[in-house]
Formats: C-alpha cells, sequence, structure tokens
C-alpha cells in the first residue's frame, strides 16, 4: 500500500481538486542482498509467496518474484468492475478472527472487516416454502450432533474411508432417522462441498480431525481481501506476466525460465521458492530438472484438486428481505445451497452463492447464461417475483491456467504425509510452499500465509 504524501494533517490544493492525498512510491526493497544473505526467487505472487517475500526481504535478502499474471494475489482476486461494489472473486473469508495469524496482518494494513449476521439465516425447503425457526434450528442442532460423532470416528478411520461413509455411520450413531437424517446429511454434505471443493465420497474420512479452527467471527473484507497481499508486496521486485516454464538447479544455484512479454529469459540465483498451486502443479505445467523426487510426484497425484466456484447478481433493490444468509434445501444436484445477502457488507443489492464439488461440476456443463438463469429459477422458488438480475460475475478456477483449481484437499487414499512431502525442500536450492503443503491449515488464506512464513524461516535459518 502506498505511504501518504502529506501527513501534517492539513488539507492540501491538492487534495481538493484530486479528492484525496497524494501518493508517493513505496520505498523499493529486497533489491540488494545484505551481508551473509544471498538471492532467492519465488515462483508465484500469492498470498504465500508475498508473505515469504516480505519476510526474507525484511531479514535483507534479496528477493524477486516471479508472477504469470498481470496482477498480484494469486487464487486472492477482488474486482472493481462494478462501480462502487468491490467482489472478492477468489478467496474472501478470514476463518475466525480470534488468534487467526492473519489477524496482525489485517490489522498492520488497517483493512476494514465484516461478518455476516448468521442470526438471520433463513432456510426454505425444496418448494421454496419457509423453514420455522425451530425446525432450522433443530436441523442445524443435528448436523452439529453428526459432526461431532464423525469427528471421534476419525480415530480409527483408514486411509480409504470416505466421508461419505463417516457420515453415514455418524447417522446411526447419533440416531438420526427419516426427515431428520436426510436434512441432516444433505447439509453435511453441502458444508464438505463447500469446505473441499469435493464430494464426500472422494474426500479422505481421516482429514476431518485434521483441520485447526480459530474461535471468533468468519469475516470478509468490504473493499476486497487483495489488499492484503497488494501491502505484502509493496517495494518488492514483482515481475508480472512472467510465466515460469522450467525451473532447474545444481550446486551453483538455480535457473528459471520464464516467458515474457519481452521474450525469453532465464532467471538465476541462489535459491528458488516455488508456491505454484497444487492444479498448476498437476498439469505439469512447470518442468523440473532434474525431475521432481518421487515422493513428491506421489503426493500430487495423490491429493486432490477441489472446485468451488461463485456467482454474484446484482439487482437494482433488495427483495429477500433482511436475512443475510439463505439456505434452499433440495435444490438439483447441491446447486445453490447457501445465498450470502450482501446489501450490509457490500453496501449493495448483492447475492453471492458459492457452488463446491458435483454442483460446480453440474454447473460448469452449462454455458455462462444458463447458469444464471438455472441460479434464478432457484432463487424464484424462494422468491415468485423475483427481477432479473442487472448484472452478474461467475467464476471459472478450474479453467484458470495459473490456479487449475480452487484449493487442495485430502482425497482418499492421501493423508497428512503427502503434504508433508510436498513441503520438504530439495537440497538447499529449491523451497516449496502453498496451502497444499500445509496439515493443519489447509485450503485458507492463513495456511498460505503460516506455509510462506515457515520457508522464509527456513531459508533464512
Amino acid at each position: 500500500m502506498a505511504d501518504r504524501g502529506d501527513v501534517s494533517g492539513e488539507i492540501t490544493e491538492e487534495e481538493v481538486a484530486g479528492g484525496g492525498p497524494e501518493h508517493t512510491e513505496p520505498e523499493p526493497r529486497g533489491r540488494e542482498s545484505a551481508p551473509g544473505r544471498g538471492h532467492t526467487l519465488v515462483v508465484g505472487a500469492g498470498m504465500a509467496g508475498l508473505a515469504a517475500a516480505d519476510r526474507l526481504a525484511e531479514a535483507g535478502e534479496r528477493v524477486t518474484v516471479i508472477e504469470g499474471q498481470a496482477r498480484t494475489g494469486g487464487r486472492i482476486h477482488s474486482v472493481h468492475d462494478w462501480e462502487g461494489t468491490v467482489l472478492d472473486a477468489g478467496a474472501s473469508w478470514m476463518h475466525g478472527d480470534e488468534n487467526n495469524p492473519l489477524s496482525a496482518l489485517v490489522r498492520d494494513t488497517g483493512v476494514r472487516t465484516t461478518a455476516f449476521n448468521r442470526t438471520t439465516e433463513t432456510a426454505y425447503d425444496p418448494k421454496g416454502r419457509r423453514l420455522l425457526f425451530d425446525r432450522h434450528r433443530r436441523n442445524m442442532e443435528d448436523v452439529n450432533l453428526l459432526h461431532e460423532h464423525m469427528y471421534w470416528t476419525t480415530v480409527g478411520a483408514g486411509e480409504r474411508e470416505s466421508m461419505e461413509e463417516g457420515i453415514d455411520q455418524a447417522l446411526l450413531d447419533a440416531n438420526l432417522f427419516r426427515g431428520r437424517a436426510r436434512d441432516a446429511k444433505e447439509i453435511a454434505h453441502r458444508l464438505a462441498e463447500g469446505d473441499h471443493g469435493a464430494e464426500p465420497e472422494e474426500i479422505a474420512f481421516a482429514a476431518v480431525a485434521s483441520l485447526h479452527e480459530f474461535s471468533g467471527d468468519d469475516v470478509v473484507f468490504p473493499d476486497g481481501m487483495s489488499q492484503l497481499t497488494d501491502h505484502l508486496a509493496r517495494g518488492l521486485d514483482v515481475r508480472l506476466e512472467h510465466v515460469v516454464t522450467s525451473i532447474a538447479h545444481d550446486g551453483d544455484g538455480v535457473r528459471v525460465a520464464v516467458d515474457t512479454p519481452d521474450g525469453d529469459e532465464t532467471l538465476t540465483a541462489d535459491r528458488v521458492l516455488v508456491t505454484l498451486p497444487l492444479g498448476v502443479l498437476k498439469a505439469g505445467q512447470v518442468a523440473f530438472e532434474p525431475g521432481l523426487p518421487e515422493d513428491k510426484t506421489g503426493a500430487v497425484e495423490r491429493l486432490g484438486n477441489g472446485r468451488l466456484e461463485k456467482l454474484f447478481l446484482r439487482f437494482d433493490d433488495v427483495f429477500w428481505g433482511d436475512a443475510e444468509v439463505l439456505v434452499h434445501l433440495g435444490t438439483e444436484e447441491g446447486t445453490w445451497f447457501h445465498w450470502y445477502a450482501a446489501q450490509r457488507v457490500l453496501g449493495a443489492p448483492v447475492l453471492i452463492c458459492r457452488n463446491g464439488g458435483r454442483a460446480a461440476r453440474f454447473l460448469a456443463q452449462m454455458e455462462e447464461g444458463e447458469v444464471v438463469e438455472h441460479a434464478m429459477a432457484s432463487i424464484r422458488t424462494m422468491f415468485r417475483k423475483a427481477p432479473d438480475p442487472v448484472d452478474h460475475l461467475l467464476t471459472d478456477w478450474m479453467e484458470e491456467p495459473f490456479a487449475r483449481g480452487s484449493f487442495s484437499f485430502n482425497a482418499v487414499g492421501s493423508t497428512d504425509d503427502d503434504r508433508t512431502a510436498l513441503a520438504e525442500p530439495i537440497g538447499e536450492r529449491v523451497f516449496f510452499a502453498g496451502e497444499a503443503t500445509e496439515v493443519e491449515h489447509t485450503a485458507t488464506v492463513h495456511g498460505a500465509m503460516l506455509s510462506g512464513l515457515r520457508e522464509a524461516a527456513r531459508i533464512l535459518g
């Protein structure tokens, strides 16, 4: 983030004319190595890469960040296409704002946060009839009971056992049957698809107990989560539209081949930190010389690559009442289960829905206009006279060449050992970070940040 040019507290003529104080470029940092330090290339300007680069630069390391896209942020992407409204097309939540390591960065940047008011959550049945408050509360109590039984059952779970098997066993242990079992199972499925970007049949049941959660509110960023990565990138040597094609290393250092707008180039350094998303590694878009060790290639193959897509719908007016979270049960292929009403959070009549796993794959077979029509059919089941949206934004992270997916998950047949293997450096030359290399904080922004800080400490150590 830029520094203010005038800090006297007085209003200058430039501010009156330009609408704000003049900003200056941040001081360059990480451009030269301090005595005893070297040069690190960081592949990827997402949260993991920039958190590492920020820490390395502060410690006197020379750092060059290489990013294939024309922007920083990676799978954090704040879109400013709608006047006055910022949409986080990628990562958007800070899960638990108490004791979360991301909280310190949020405080440093001074960005605004807010939480959706879940006390207003309203649920509708498959025919669009609003559920009584007591009925929805009972459903959520049943889901919490289900999760509690699932947690303890994971103690003896094998790596070939799926979350679907765990859910079915938990339904029996919790003594849930008929309508209560149906609703609890559906909600558990939708929550799993949102958390892992995959269907319960694909998710390793043993992974349920390995995730670490923080207390406090789950908060979002009305002015965009990209402010966090912008802050970390300030003053660094970040080279955009530099697409890495190969990474080679030997006893003398590393050589990274890149395709740039000005042609092919090879960058050399003492070491490289690779923060490529799991989907990019699976696609084999970057060649390694020598090839990656077998434990790493096996981990890349076994770990799951989750898909979570968002649809933003903008309307002229709010027609859904005061509720900020809408739940729609019994929809086709589990689509449009959770709607977040952002009139208070974003200051505009916007509905946001996240579709993961089966729902995301089902919608991916449609044209964009058909997806919007399908969404509106669901909305009009709940609100008969809902008008057409005046604008929309639909994500497609699986087709994004520098992401190839939304986040990693432990697939059936994979274990936490695969994440540990993926994080292991190759000698003193090639290091690895990213949420896929984290065991307790997978698929989160704070997990990506922690992985970058972990590898920065390893390099500096």
